[in-house]
């Protein structure tokens, strides 16, 4: 009885927040997660000739959409620095911008810099922020794997470094998918290779559900295959046949559902031969989902999906209800209002379908390329076209009308604007964000007017019996010793918290050093290097939690006894990447080129860690006249030995060499070099030193290569860099603190 009492309780309180916040577009696909806004009056035409209805411009532009919440517009994009002149390159970033929505002053923003990534700048900032309306925090995913939750105010709250923490992989191509608020957690994924099990090739796409307020790790759920694309779906929650959902597109070519609240698996649907991008949109039990690469089961490029989301297991072969082959419709996010769905094509088609039946209503066109998502309001549809096009369009079953069609000239005057982003709509004002500029669209006077958002259709009753538990955290990390408080949380056979557990924690044998105190797992100041796993268990049922500790420093490792497939259990990213062998009867880490980005990074450390020194011999193989580059990592800094360069230097963000300073420094292959990194954080920069030398003569006194960042870098974890041309080899790997 208290459990449902309980949950009564906080559906009134949902359901009253969401009717307060209907004018607030605080998540990507707004308050409905449709594309829909519910605002009234809005303005059917605008210029930026004579300011005619526009109520502001920001010389800030990005490519991510704007989320607008509690009278703020917030974006995540790069900083304007110039990354072709010299003297701006070394500011050049990223940043969180705040405006207010009446003037368009900037109310806080929040500059940083972008660390090892091969992203280039303008593809910086590319997933949209998400708000929460019930704390008024807002969330950053950035490009380099920052998740980040702020106060409505720009204050941190906390934070994540994936990149360092789960072995987030990051393509050069920039796609980051946006994350999603869903009752108490924040909802974010990407591809990873972490450790342990979840350390092993493939990567796979993998959801990461955090408490939305403390930012502690809930669960962690891969339903898809091996992935065959990067890809920057955003997954949507609906409630079908009384299951709450969380529905995306998957890196494997296929379309997930999984339970919204603990992760488990629903049903998948198989779709493309490639990774898909566009975000899903959700009609009653009907998923919508198109792609533009190679079909699964024919030679057509590109296709229209529409799925009974009711099955459960592999519903490929029996729950498509229609479908539409060779439209290419492979970034934009489906729209669907009063039984049409609008579907903006590559070709920058504008396509009209009757929802329930796949017949073609009509085809409007926009211009050449359409990659920002269209948005309905106000019996209006708002769209855009990447070469500066925007276009207010009067839609029915029968036709499409223009009604307003801007043409954006770049902010230099040379060629025309770009735009990535969708509109966001709130209290009568329409933000618009284009590469060179963000534009607020509305008429003065007007009175701000929305119907309520519409809550979600029904659940299945909470029943009593207990079906699934979960040990939270998920994963922790301890550094020197210290200890992990757990909570056991139980849910229902269709995902409902049920109540909290008292936990009996059973630590497994790959973390020999923990002791239990009640609910906590404990390690003391001289507990070694170790990852591995807690239990708990409730009568038949059994919940499992990850934890990584970190010995006190320094730290060496020789690699000795490790056989196999074996890497030192706290490294991330490092299984298979790296493998012991036997050379010249040591045991060294030998990495290999194999699939994926030439460039990887294994972790060691957690992301917190500051002004330290770390040292490594290398060695590189020479393979087709070519050698790799090897390095260390010390506070998102690396000092790389070039092999085909024949250079020594320091690299932050590869694509624009901030502090890109190097010097000739000759190495031959099959041949040990020791390269020693430090990194001091002084008030006027980040301080950073590299030597490199042949093993077997003596270390010599001066640093090789030094350099100052003024903006500087003042935490992370220690690592090794690769850049795989060809094998290299690793050994007498250690770590201090300055």
């Amino acid at each position: 009885m208290r459990t449902s009492v309980s949950l009564l309780s906080y559906f009134v309180f949902a359901m009253t927040v969401a009717a307060a916040n209907a004018g607030d577009w605080a998540q990507w696909r707004g308050p409905e997660q449709t594309g829909v806004s519910r605002e009234k009056n809005l303005a059917n035409e605008w210029s930026l000739e004579g300011m005619k209805n526009v109520l502001w411009v920001s010389p800030t532009g990005g490519r991510a959409t704007p989320i607008m919440m509690n009278g703020r517009v917030y974006l995540n994009c790069r900083t304007s620095d110039d990354i072709n002149d010299p003297q701006q390159l070394v500011n050049a970033g990223q940043q969180v911008v705040c405006w207010d929505a009446a003037s368009g002053k900037i109310v806080w923003q929040d500059k940083f810099n972008v660390f090892q990534t091969d992203i280039p700048a303008p593809r910086v900032g590319w997933a949209s922020m998400a708000g929460d309306p019930e704390t008024g925090n807002v969330y950053l995913h950035s490009v380099d794997g920052l998740f980040r939750c702020y106060t409505g105010d720009g204050e941190v709250v906390w934070e994540h470094s994936l990149f360092e923490q789960y072995g987030k992989i990051s393509g050069y191509g920039g796609r980051t998918m946006t994350p999603i608020i869903d009752e108490d957690r924040v909802i974010v994924s990407f591809l990873a290779l972490n450790w342990g099990k979840t350390g092993v090739p493939p990567p796979k796409h993998t959801y990461y559900a955090f408490d939305k307020r403390t930012g502690k790790l809930l669960w962690v759920s891969a339903p898809g295959g091996r992935p065959l694309d990067t890809n920057y779906s955003c997954p949507v929650v609906a409630v079908i046949d009384g299951t709450r959902m969380l529905i995306g597109g998957n890196g494997d070519g296929g379309v997930y559902a999984i339970n919204a609240r603990t992760g488990e698996p629903i049903w998948g649907f198989m779709m493309s031969k490639r990774g898909l991008n566009t975000t899903p949109v959700v009609d009653g039990k009907y998923v919508y989902m198109a792609h533009g690469e190679d079909n699964i089961d024919s030679i057509a490029f590109g296709r229209i999906e529409c799925i009974d989301a009711t099955g459960r297991g592999d519903v490929t072969k029996t729950h498509s209800v229609w479908r539409v082959d060779e439209i290419k419709a492979g970034y934009s996010g489906l729209l669907i209002h009063d039984g049409i769905l609008y579907v903006v094509a590559d070709t920058g088609n504008l396509h009209a379908f009757d929802s329930r039946t796949g017949k073609p209503l009509w085809i409007h066109k926009l211009g050449t390329v359409g990659k920002g998502s269209p948005v309905w309001a106000d019996g209006k549809l708002y769209v855009m076209e990447v070469n500066g096009n925007i276009h207010i369009l009067q839609p029915s079953r029968d036709e499409c009308r223009s009604l307003c069609h801007v043409a954006l000239r770049a902010a230099d005057g040379v060629g025309m604007d770009e735009i990535y982003a969708s509109p966001a709509i709130a209290d009568g004002r329409i933000v618009f964000v284009t590469r060179d500029r963000t534009i607020c669209v509305g008429t003065k006077d007007h009175q701000p007017s929305s119907d309520p958002v519409p809550p979600l259709p029904a659940e299945t009753a909470p029943q009593e019996e207990i079906a699934l538990i979960q040990l939270v955290p998920y994963e922790a990390h301890l550094s020197g010793g210290g200890e992990v408080g757990y909570e056991l949380h139980a849910f229902d056979t269709n995902g409902r918290f049920l109540k909290k557990l008292e936990p009996v924690l059973e630590p497994q044998a790959d973390l020999p050093d923990a002791k239990v105190a009640g609910n906590k797992l404990v390690f003391g100041e001289d507990a070694a290097e170790q990852g591995g796993h807690v239990s708990a268990k409730h009568g038949d049922l059994t919940a499992t939690a990850r934890v990584r500790v970190f010995s006190k420093l320094p730290w060496k490792w020789d690699f000795e006894g490790l056989t196999g497939s074996q890497v030192p259990p706290s490294w991330i990213g490092a299984t298979r990447r790296l493998v012991p062998i036997q050379e010249d009867g040591n045991t060294v880490m030998q990495h290999t080129p194999g699939g994926g980005a030439p460039s990887a990074y294994i972790w060691m450390g957690p992301p917190d860690m500051s002004t330290h020194t770390i040292q490594a011999d290398a060695l590189m193989r020479e393979e087709k006249r070519r050698l790799p580059s090897v390095g260390l990592t010390v506070c998102r800094y690396n000092l790389i030995l070039k092999g085909n360069n024949a250079k020594l230097g320091f690299q932050d963000w590869a694509p624009h060499p901030r502090i890109g300073n190097e010097v000739r420094f000759r190495s031959d292959p099959n041949v040990w070099y020791t390269l020693k990194m430090r990194v001091d954080i002084r008030p006027d920069g980040a301080y950073l030193y590299g030597k490199a030398w042949k093993r077997d003569h003596p270390e010599p006194e001066a640093w090789t290569v030094e350099a100052v960042d003024p903006n500087p870098n003042v935490h992370g974890s220690p690592g090794l860099y690769m850049y795989s041309l060809a094998p290299c080899l690793f050994d007498n790997v250690s770590v201090s603190q300055n």
